[in-house]
This record gives C-alpha cells, sequence and structure tokens, in this order.
C-alpha cells in the first residue's frame, strides 16, 4: 500500500466500513475539479484496498462535457491498474435537462439498483456572457432532472454538494445561491432517492495553500500576494474554511457506505430555523442534510492573513468598499471569488447574529477519532523528524491574470477603478473612497490616462512621420544602428 494512501483519512479511520460494504456503482459529475478530483482520487484508493483483500472493487463512472481528454490525463496519472474500475461517458449539463435523456443515458450504461450512487459535484458559481441561464441550467435544472431519472432506476443514493450560501439572509437574492437552495428543496421531494446534502464552506488546500481552484489559475488566496490586499468591508465576515481533503474523504465515504450506517445532525433550535427548509417527516429516514465546514471560525481578514503566512507573506490589508468589487465580479468571476461569495460577505457582516454552521456530525462521519484540520495547525506542522512541513508556496500569476482580463476585456474599467480605491485608500485613508469625493477621483483618473494615450500617441506619429520622411526622402531604408558602410 502506497504511502500516499496510508496518509488517506479515509483508509486511516474507514477501512473496516469499506470492506463490510457491498461494491457501488459510482456516477461522478464535477471530476475535474477542485474538489471532484480529490473525491476521485479517494474511490480509487477506496478500490485499491477492497482489491487488496479480495473483494470486488465497484465502479465509477465519470461524467464530463470532454470524457476523452478527461480518460487520457487520468491514466497518465494513475496508471491502468487503477483506472481499471473507471469509464467516463460525455454529458452536458448546460443543455441536458430532460428525463428521459437522463434515463438512457444511465440506463444505458447499466446503472441502477440499491447499489448506484450519483455523486453531483458539478456547479456554476460566476455568470456567462453567451448564456444568461447557465447558472440555473447547471446548478438546478440538470441535476433535478438526473435526480428524477435515477429515483426512477432504483438508484440507492444521490450525494449532493450545496453551499453555505443558501442560509445567507441575501441567498435568494444571488443566482448561485438561489439555484442551489432549489436544488436541495428538489431533491427533498423525490421520496423514493435517500438523499446527502453537503453544504460546503470556503474549501482551501493545506498542501498547495490555495482556495478552491486548480493551482496554476487566479483565486482569491492571490490577492494575498500583492504588495497590498484590497478587503472587501470591514473584514469581519465569519468564514469556517474546511480542508479539501476533509471534504473529498468524507463524500467519498458517504458514497461508499450503506446509506442507513449516516448518522443525523439535528438542527440547533433556534431563530435562524428559517435559514433551512421544511423536510417532509416521512423523509426523515432517507434524507441527511450536514455542514460541510472547517472547525475554526475565522473573520476574512484573519484568513487572508493565513494565506499570507502559509505562502511565507506579511498581509498588507486595505479596507474598500463592496461596490467596485461587485462591479468587476458581475462581469466575471475572479476565480472562486463570485457575485456569491460577496453577498455572503456581505450577508454576515451585516447581521447582528451570522449564521455558521456547526460541523461536529461532518467530523464524525469516518469515526470518533477523525478530526478536521485546523488552519492554525498548518503554520507549526512537523514531519515525524519535527522538521517543519512546507506548503507549496505561491506567486502572484500574472500570466493567469492577464489571460484573464484579455477573455474578459469589460473588467477593465471597474477593474482600473479598483485599483484606484485600493491605493488611495492606502496612501490617504478611507476618505479617499468616499461618494462625493469619487466622482472627481474618476474624472482625474481618465482623464490622465486619456492624456497619456494621447501624448503617447503624438509622440508615436511624430517618430513614424520622422522615420517616414527619412525612407521617403532618402529613397529607401535607413540604415540600422551601429551598421555602417
Amino acid at each position: 500500500m502506497s504511502a500516499a494512501r496510508n496518509l488517506s483519512p479515509l483508509l486511516r479511520f474507514a477501512s473496516a466500513a469499506l470492506l463490510e460494504a457491498p461494491p457501488k456503482q459510482i456516477a461522478l459529475s464535477g471530476p475535474a475539479g477542485f474538489l471532484g478530483s480529490r473525491v476521485l482520487q479517494s474511490v480509487l484508493d477506496a478500490h485499491e484496498h477492497r482489491r487488496d483483500h479480495g473483494l470486488e472493487p465497484g465502479e465509477v463512472i465519470l461524467l464530463s462535457s470532454s470524457p476523452g481528454h478527461l480518460m487520457s490525463r487520468l491514466y497518465s496519472r494513475y496508471g491502468s491498474k487503477r483506472m481499471s474500475t473507471v469509464r467516463a461517458t460525455r454529458c452536458d449539463y448546460y443543455y441536458q435537462h430532460d428525463f428521459d435523456s437522463w434515463r438512457d443515458q444511465l440506463g444505458s450504461l447499466g446503472m441502477g439498483g440499491p447499489d448506484a450512487v450519483f455523486i453531483n459535484l458539478a456547479a456554476l458559481a460566476g455568470p456567462r456572457s453567451d448564456r444568461p441561464d447557465a447558472m440555473m441550467a447547471v446548478n438546478y435544472r440538470a441535476p433535478i432532472a438526473a435526480a428524477r431519472a435515477c429515483e426512477a432506476l432504483g438508484f440507492g443514493h444521490w450525494v449532493q454538494s450545496s453551499t453555505q450560501a443558501v442560509k445567507a439572509e441575501r441567498a435568494g437574492q444571488v443566482p448561485y445561491s438561489r439555484w442551489k437552495a432549489m436544488a436541495d428543496y428538489a431533491l427533498a421531494r423525490i421520496d423514493r432517492l435517500p438523499a446527502t446534502v453537503f453544504t460546503l464552506g470556503l474549501l482551501y488546500s493545506k498542501e498547495q495553500g490555495m482556495v478552491s481552484q486548480r493551482g496554476d489559475n487566479i483565486n482569491m488566496v492571490d490577492l494575498a500576494l500583492l504588495p497590498i490586499t484590497p478587503i472587501m468591508g470591514n473584514g469581519r465576515a465569519p468564514l469556517q474554511p474546511l480542508e479539501v481533503e476533509d471534504a473529498a474523504s468524507r463524500i467519498a465515504y458517504v458514497s461508499l457506505t450503506e446509506p442507513t450506517r449516516r448518522p443525523v445532525q439535528v438542527s440547533e433550535s433556534s431563530g435562524y430555523d428559517w435559514a433551512r427548509p421544511k423536510i417532509d417527516s416521512v423523509r426523515q429516514y432517507t434524507w441527511r442534510a450536514y455542514d460541510a465546514v472547517g472547525p475554526e471560525t475565522m473573520t476574512m481578514l484573519e484568513l487572508m492573513e493565513m494565506f499570507a503566512k502559509l505562502n511565507g507573506r506579511t498581509l498588507n490589508p486595505v479596507f474598500v468598499d463592496y461596490r467596485n468589487f461587485e462591479t468587476v465580479l458581475n462581469e466575471a468571476s475572479l476565480g472562486n471569488l463570485n457575485r456569491q461569495f460577496v453577498s455572503l460577505l456581505r450577508s454576515e457582516q451585516d447581521a447582528e447574529r451570522p449564521i455558521v454552521g456547526v460541523p461536529d456530525t461532518f467530523q464524525a462521519l469516518l469515526g470518533p477519532e477523525a478530526t478536521l484540520f485546523r488552519m492554525h495547525d498548518g503554520l507549526a506542522a512537523t514531519d515525524k523528524f519535527g522538521n517543519p512541513i512546507s506548503v507549496k508556496r505561491r506567486s502572484f500569476p500574472v500570466v493567469a491574470t492577464v489571460k484573464w482580463v484579455w477573455q474578459n476585456y469589460k473588467v477593465i474599467i471597474p477593474g482600473t477603478n479598483l485599483v484606484l480605491e485600493t491605493v488611495g485608500t492606502y496612501l490617504f485613508g478611507k476618505r479617499f473612497a468616499i461618494d462625493e469625493n469619487w466622482r472627481w477621483i474618476r474624472i482625474g483618473a481618465m482623464t490622465t490616462l486619456l492624456s497619456g494615450l494621447a501624448v503617447g500617441g503624438a509622440q508615436a506619429g511624430a517618430e513614424f512621420s520622422k522615420w517616414y520622411a527619412e525612407v521617403a526622402g532618402g529613397g529607401g531604408f535607413p540604415p540600422l544602428p551601429g551598421v555602417g558602410f
């Protein structure tokens, strides 16, 4: 058994339960994502564990818009032996919204029965300019059509990733959290399909020092790598960051074992019970919902300070208004930083009693000895010899940022405003960005920019005219500098 597998929380704490369960046939959507790729790795670890003990490992079918490319990458990473239990099929959450197509596709793959499981990790958190209904299509229409098809095929379990934002005050105003909340409630009405919903907090990787994204893309933690970092509002919004391996191992465990083994998370009696959907009492035996959040509650400012430390930096925060951030995110999401996340922050900062998750039941899914990783422990982590364990430190992804701006050129003007506000507030204080000054600041900045472009254009034109005159008057091109005849 490899060292990587020995370190897996799934095998460390739940190996016996994995051997006792029957082999599962799993359909996994979002297998290439930040969370989905790790869930797939945990499932493959479990398959190899069962194979080592002479048991049928089970099967996983990957739902992807580009299955050939995905399988090629996975074979290169895992090898043919581990991939012997993996198949892939093409699906498109943007367009596949009818019951018949899902039922016939899953049925044609031989899926169905009580040992069939659907893990829905596909999600779209930001807008798409070419499809105004993209978030509704991916987060609501497609998964609910698939869930109804699973019920018809007699699936034994549906596992759903949701978001902590569905419980926020402004959840219904933000497309992502609105469609996720509606999907959760629709699942609760599908009576004959056992379902588990994980309302996930902010995910991060302790090895790579990043948040909810592949390391080669721009994401929220990269703001902590800047000389000065804009922090929205007052920075006091509570967050409960969850290490992605902790999330992946528990999602894989719930999917690979019997639904009857799942503990029940008891809803806390408080004035905020309205934030949870009203589930029919008939569903109490087949419905589970967990607060999949980390064990620490920290503010946005503390989170950014922590990521700066993990990357060997000192945070220089600048508190800015939400206005320019939201204008940028209206045009394009900045990696995992999107409008729904900003809306969640605004709700929680404005609330006298912010809604926070209770992770005790989620933590205990793998057993009483399994604990969730605490971000503060990452700063003091040591190996067996007592040497500090360092994360893979990041540098600011300049190329990824330029590519993002090139692909979303409409962010240039609001992005310039955000930079002006951040730098101006850092130099001159908060009064720099108040409304009565902001109009003149923008006018001055745009005038300076346009004047610079005009002067630069005039200078370039003069140089070109001089060069052209030399060419036309001399009957040919002038010699290159340093070249004599």
